[in-house]
């Protein structure tokens, strides 16, 4: 039986399948991650951004509320009986006959990945989740800083020779806090008096892509902190300026709703890969982090610059 979306929940064989199908109904609906939540909210459900996001890209079978609202949201609301049903005969370890086709050699299925979706000007949040993959590696970074062109140095500690004269460009860049460098900016979820949210945190290297991190400098010297997903697109990091998450930086899909709130201007410290990055909105705010220096997960915050000298606020900024 086919049922909304061209997919037939009781073909998976595996949570992995199973998730494969659920991406392919929500790709099938059309809806970006904000009307589904929207649409299950018209409702009196909660679908957020972050929470589907999250469950369409794991391995686990999600949560069977998570299914009957993502299934509702889709216009397939006549099928929940279907996936509920696929859902807990997976969770039983209850796996289908099959019609002799043999799964892909490597035990994985072959769905494609959900294409990208376009920004929504009209409500710049996204919600996005790092996963644990090795990517390519990071081009360079060139950095405007203190009334003069200074190229960023490789990440190894090398001075890179291209001429200093070159105007101003952007590129992908591995950001680590100086007083814990075996971590890297990256994206994750952070909780907060029972609300959660993807912002950017710091966590170990190896684990810190995707997104990969992107400078994207401007002609007056500022530059947007992006990450870019090969799945979910670019997310700019903007300073929230209220609620229990104020100070954190959120990943937004609309690079230019959130104004000086999406730009930093980079400072050099006391050495040649050493840099602040200070608010653009607010001359008196610092990037640092929350929490211990070696705490992976904690949010990466914009609060009140500390005096020079110390490495709370310091990053290390470098090609690889």
């Amino acid at each position: 039986m086919v049922v909304s979306g061209g997919v037939d929940p009781a073909e998976a064989r595996t949570a992995r399948e199973y998730v494969a199908l659920l991406r392919r109904l929500k790709e099938h609906s059309g809806l970006t991650y904000r009307q589904l939540e929207q649409r299950a909210a018209e409702r009196d459900e909660v679908l957020a951004r972050s929470t589907l996001a999250d469950t369409l890209r794991r391995d686990a079978l999600p949560r069977a509320e998570v299914v009957a609202a993502l299934a509702r949201a889709c216009g397939a609301g006549d099928d929940v009986p279907e996936w509920i049903a696929a859902r807990e005969r997976l969770a039983a370890g209850e796996v289908p006959a099959t019609d002799g086709t043999d799964p892909a050699p490597d035990g994985t299925d072959q769905e494609p990945e959900p294409p990208n979706e376009p920004p929504e000007p009209s409500d710049p949040r996204r919600g996005r989740t790092a996963v644990t993959a090795a990517l390519v590696s990071l081009g360079t970074v060139v950095l405007l800083a203190v009334g003069a062109v200074t190229l960023l140095p490789r990440d190894d500690g090398t001075e890179n020779t291209k001429s200093a004269a070159t105007p101003t460009t952007s590129g992908y860049s591995r950001v680590r806090p100086a007083r814990a460098p075996e971590l890297c900016l990256t994206d994750g979820n952070v909780r907060v008096e029972g609300e959660s949210k993807l912002l950017a945190v710091q966590r170990p290297c190896a684990e810190a892509v995707p997104p990969r991190v992107y400078l994207q400098g401007a002609d007056d010297g500022r530059y947007q902190i992006q990450f870019r997903h090969p799945e979910h697109g670019t997310g700019c990091l903007t300073v929230l300026g209220d609620g229990v998450f104020k100070g954190t930086l959120e990943p937004w899909e609309d690079c230019r709703a959130g104004g000086n709130s999406q730009w930093f201007r980079v400072e050099r410290a006391d050495g040649s890969d050493r840099w602040r990055l200070r608010s653009a909105q607010d001359d008196a705010l610092c990037v640092g982090v929350r929490g211990g220096a070696e705490e992976a997960g904690a949010a990466v915050v914009a609060e009140h610059c500390a005096e020079r000298g110390g490495d709370d606020q310091v990053f290390l900024i470098g090609r690889e």
